[in-house]
């Protein structure tokens, strides 16, 4: 196990069974009409995604949603999701996580999180597929069921990237909100993200993987990462950073011809596209821009809108833009 026993006075007390297994069928009646940001991973779905959820009556998956998932209608019945929520975040104090250790994002009991996860500890993948889409839809009707007053609910997977056009056969109605951002950009995210899972322990990530059998659940993925500690520690931050440079860049190159070969496809009337640095020079004037696609009315104040840019350019990507571009033209041939 990993810390989860470093302080036997914090007992996140995780559901163990399916607490919520006779309140499924009063859930039944709430619609299915999931909206999707999608994107690349670092691509900067996770502040489109805060800026929609408090823009707009959408009801969204939180880190006490997806940890405490089975029994979230019990929760709402009793009241017990405060207490939850409150021992969540004595349990993460426990811990020491204060943030997801790659990018500085904020944790505790009501941060967004990538449903991916949840799928994962459910149904082993981290994609939504036809063998998993029943999870799925209880997980939007929950989070409709939790959420009084809500009438959508936003939803995001960069894994999912890709994956629109199975995913719209399974929801009709569903919406889809696309973010892009120039390809040097997601490889420096990409890249400072990957050397900063390498330094120090990854708490938060674990806590995200662990499906009931700690390490037991994400055993390969954990070896790996132990070996590429090892390596991060002999060679250097800089030198580990140069090596991986040529593989992130070509997965980079992949993802945005995936990426940009989905959204040509889309139906206008199913999907909008949204650029990075239009969101976050005039945030505002892009999220107004979803209105007619969600059918949905503004309910946050947009000019409360925070933007956080953070610019620290790994120096290894000086001068790399070029050979990127060449790799996602080769990728979209």
């Amino acid at each position: 196990m990993l810390n989860y026993t470093m302080n036997a006075m914090i007992d996140p007390n995780f559901p163990t069974c399916n607490e919520d297994a006779d309140k499924l069928e009063s859930i039944k009646h709430f619609p299915l009409r999931p909206v999707f940001i999608m994107g690349l991973h670092r691509s900067g779905t996770t502040f489109l995604y805060d800026c929609v959820a408090k823009c707009f009556p959408v009801a969204h998956l939180s880190l006490y949603h997806l940890l405490y998932f089975d029994r979230l209608l019990n929760n709402e019945e009793s009241g017990a999701d405060i207490s939850d929520k409150e021992r969540l975040n004595s349990y993460f104090t426990a811990l020491g996580v204060k943030d997801r250790n790659i990018d500085g994002t904020h944790v505790d009991a009501d941060a967004v999180e990538e449903y991916g996860f949840l799928l994962r500890k459910k149904s082993g993948s981290f994609k939504l597929n036809a063998d998993n889409v029943p999870l799925f839809s209880t997980i939007c009707r929950k989070l409709l069921a939790v959420n009084p007053g809500k009438q959508a609910v936003l939803l995001k997977n960069p894994w999912d990237t890709g994956n629109a056009e199975e995913i719209l056969s399974f929801y009709p109605d569903a919406r889809f909100i696309y973010i892009s951002r120039e390809p040097i950009s997601v490889l420096n995210s990409m890249l400072n993200a990957l050397l900063s899972y390498l330094e120090g322990p990854q708490d938060y990530l674990e806590i995200l993987l662990d499906d009931g059998n700690g390490r037991r659940s994400y055993r390969k993925g954990y070896a790996v990462w132990v070996c590429l500690k090892a390596f991060r520690k002999v060679l250097g931050r800089q030198m580990c950073a140069r090596l991986a440079r040529g593989l992130l860049a070509k997965e980079v190159a992949r993802q945005v011809a995936v990426y940009k070969k989905e959204v040509s496809t889309m139906p206008p009337d199913r999907a909008i596209e949204i650029d990075y640095e239009s969101l976050i020079s005039d945030p505002a004037q892009s999220i107004r821009s979803l209105e007619g696609l969600l059918d949905l009315p503004l309910i946050g104040q947009l000019d409360s809108i925070e933007v956080k840019q953070r610019k620290n350019v790994n120096p290894v990507l000086r001068n790399y833009s070029d050979k990127l571009n060449n790799l996602v033209k080769h990728a979209l041939k």
